[in-house]
């Protein structure tokens, strides 16, 4: 399990530190086309800068690292509790390296967990497959204005 936990660090480094290669063009292409002095040009120009800095420090490339969600797809048999303690501590050693954003806060007292482990947090996702391979995919879902999620609480006296 520990060639699967620095997988699992490599994972949410690569997924805070690097965009893909087409969401770059994309960027670079928009502030291209951008007037200059507009404040989409100036934001442009940050989110671009941005991305140079993470790329030359490995750092986040959002202030927002968000809520790590794991997909995972498993051979039947695979031992997912052993897995879950190996995302926990990639997790935890990540947001100890500074590549993740402390963000996990419980919503009832306010306190910030400071490893990104709480109750729910990492969201993990386990799927049984017939392939003799072990499939993860890490979504980094950040609490920023494109987050429509709405917490509910029931009261019942």
């Amino acid at each position: 399990m520990k060639k699967f936990e620095e997988s699992m660090y490599q994972l949410i480094v690569e997924t805070s530190t690097n965009l893909p290669n087409d969401v770059r063009r994309a960027i670079a292409k928009a502030k291209a086309q951008e007037n200059a002095g507009t404040r989409a040009a100036l934001s442009l120009s940050t989110i671009t800068e941005n991305i140079g800095m993470a790329d030359v420090n490995v750092s986040p490339i959002c202030q927002d690292t968000g809520m790590p969600t794991f997909e995972i797809k498993v051979p039947v048999g695979v031992n997912q509790i052993e897995m879950k303690k190996s995302i926990y501590a990639a997790i935890e050693k990540a947001t100890k390296d500074t590549k993740l954003r402390p963000n996990s806060v419980d919503s009832l007292t306010g306190k910030n967990s400071g490893n990104n482990l709480g109750e729910g947090t990492p969201v993990i996702h386990f799927e049984q497959w017939e392939k003799d391979v072990i499939d993860v995919r890490l979504i980094l879902k950040g609490g920023g204005c494109e987050n429509k999620n709405v917490q509910y609480s029931l009261l019942l006296n």
